[in-house]
């Protein structure tokens, strides 16, 4: 095959993993607490053994994906249940497949009067314990450092941890993260009642940029189409010199 369309191949590889991301943000547009993912693109030079090593060729890559940690914007619900993280940090949740962190504060009560995400996942506090509700509970004020107070008096805090390296984590799905390494408490963070996050797609930017990759993919569809035509009449010519 023509080194060309090796080459040319390597980079609808990657265009066709840049859709993939893209649509992916597209879904979450409304996903509470989603942070965007983008990719990274690299190209490198081997040589071509074809040629005697001659001549170098350049092949492209994606070498990894990132997050975008921006904040979204704020809603404001007024549910007391509902809270979001200005600022660094995740709430931590419990699973059947352990501690999750996520970015998504809008909570419920479950029948045992437990804190939990829409899922059932219980919430914790800052000191690994489910926060279980008082069946008397009337109030539920919930202040910046994420201390609840349960009809007007101190009762537990939501624990907010936060990560040296937030790109080290591992999307589970839009909302839910895991880590190899446990979070430290958080700092510079402060936790408002009443609202949530939004995501921080930003979805006209993301259409424009599914357009343009599918463009891309249709050119280079039509460049492999030419490379291959050539290869063909070329191939016909010899056999008829022969």
């Amino acid at each position: 095959m023509d080194n060309s369309i090796y080459i040319t191949l390597t980079r609808e590889l990657a265009l066709f993993r840049d859709m993939d991301i893209t649509a992916n943000n597209i879904a979450n547009t409304n996903t509470t607490g989603y942070s965007s993912e983008h990719l990274l693109f690299n190209t490198y030079v081997t040589k071509d053994i074809n040629q005697g090593n001659q001549n170098p060729m350049a092949f492209a890559t994606d070498i990894a994906s990132y997050r975008d940690t921006t904040g979204g914007s704020l809603t404001v619900t007024n549910n007391d249940l509902d809270v979001a993280i200005q600022g660094d940090g995740y709430f931590i949740v419990d699973t059947p497949l352990g501690q999750r962190y996520t970015r998504a504060g809008n909570f419920q009560i479950d029948g045992t009067g437990t804190l939990t995400t829409p899922e059932g996942y219980p919430v914790e506090d800052n000191s690994g314990q489910h926060i279980v509700l008082p069946e008397n509970t009337k109030t539920i004020q919930i202040g910046g450092a994420g201390n609840l107070k349960v009809n007007g008096e101190d009762f537990a805090t939501i624990n907010v941890v936060q990560f040296d390296n937030q790109q080290l984590l591992e999307r589970l799905n839009g909302k839910l993260f895991k880590s190899k390494i446990a979070g430290q408490p958080a700092q510079n963070f402060t936790v408002a009642q009443g609202m949530l996050e939004s995501s921080n797609v930003q979805p006209v930017g993301e259409m424009t940029h599914m357009i343009t990759l599918s463009h891309n993919v249709a050119d280079t569809d039509k460049f492999i189409e030419v490379i291959y035509d050539l290869e063909r009449k070329a191939s016909n010519t010899w056999a008829q010199q022969s």
